[in-house]
């Protein structure tokens, strides 16, 4: 597919995702939190917790603490002496076809890309992974009013700063943490290359036995198409967002679906409030949540930073909330633990 032809995809995809967040934008106010009907229990499914023991996971493997998507925020995570269930990342396709841990289209705004490459707006899949590994991937980290990597170059850049292959992720933690954690990995920009990249995934996770503890994500429906037709069974996958604005639709009526209908395992949503306003979608409800437990279907929010939101998704039995700073979330769940005695 070329870039043309991707870019419309990407166009008619978005406006899609914006035309639903409009048709649900609230004018009720933020309802009562309340303990789910339908409460998870005994699942036996790494991303269906109990109620009361929502999972954390560390959005882009923690991106308020150390450099998104390296291995130093692995790290990171890995040392954090507190509550991390979940690790989240990204992941894109090189030239020479390695699956690395990046999050945006260009590399300019988290890297040297620029002055190492000559240009601006150089995408992941035009360079191989050693020429990717020569990039500072810290240099625009800014931690307390500072930016501790910057101008870091050549040698003098930390092996834990460059450019990361997902199976040197996997093997570290699983090395150093193993059966620890669950993982949420998002397939981002994946044309014309998807194919390769769920291939090549299922063979890494196959080969290291972690089929089970993987949820796929991606805004493509060709890519969650891809995923069911060659690996029903073998791969765990979220919802795209064309299928949970169908569910949600489903929820308003309160259909009674037919489980074998539903592909998915995950809802993985954004989640934002403001003046009592929700601004893309009711879909923080308790009842929406004990919907999707109907149907065994983890539901699992994004970017969750606030402590009154952490508060609200985790009363309503959320199964899962992803932050940029684990320990906020910790600390909210054992308040409330607390004063529940």
């Amino acid at each position: 597919m070329d870039i043309l032809t991707y870019a419309i995809s990407f166009i008619k995809k978005a406006f899609l995702f914006i035309v639903s967040g409009i048709m649900c934008i609230s004018s009720f106010s933020a309802p009562v939190r309340v303990e789910p009907t339908n409460p998870n229990a005994e699942t036996g499914n790494y991303f269906l917790p109990d109620y009361g023991e929502t999972l954390i996971s560390a959005h882009r493997l923690g991106k308020g603490y150390a450099p998104e998507n390296t291995m130093m925020a692995i790290k990171s995570c890995l040392d954090y002496e507190g509550r991390i269930d979940t690790l989240e990342m990204d992941l894109q396709f090189t030239k020479d076809d390695r699956l690395v841990l990046f999050h945006d289209l260009y590399l300019d705004e988290k890297s040297d890309s620029v002055e190492v490459f000559g240009k601006e707006n150089v995408e992941i899949f035009s360079k191989t992974y050693e020429e990717l590994r020569q990039l500072n991937m810290g240099e625009y980290f800014k931690y307390n009013g500072k930016y501790p990597y910057q101008g870091l170059r050549g040698e003098d850049i930390p092996d834990d700063l460059r450019m990361v292959a997902v199976e040197d992720v996997f093997d570290y933690v699983e090395k150093n943490a193993p059966g620890k954690y669950s993982y949420v990995v998002e397939i981002k920009y994946p044309h014309p290359w998807m194919p390769e990249m769920v291939d090549n995934l299922y063979e890494i996770l196959e080969e290291r036995n972690l089929c089970d503890r993987v949820i796929i994500g991606s805004f493509w429906n060709d890519t969650s198409h891809y995923i069911d037709n060659h690996y029903a069974g073998k791969l765990l996958r979220s919802a795209n967002p064309a299928e949970i604005i169908d569910f949600y639709g489903s929820y308003t009526r309160n259909e009674e679906l037919n489980p074998d209908d539903i592909k998915f395992m995950s809802l993985q949503m954004p989640y934002y409030w403001e003046d009592d306003k929700l601004k893309l979608g009711n879909l923080g409800r308790t009842e929406f949540i004990d919907y999707a437990h109907k149907y065994g279907i983890s539901v699992q929010y994004w970017t969750v930073e606030t402590e009154q939101e952490i508060r609200d998704l985790y009363i309503g039995g959320a199964d899962m909330i992803m932050t940029n700073h684990p320990d906020r979330v910790e600390k909210v769940i054992n308040e409330v633990k607390a004063e529940r005695g």
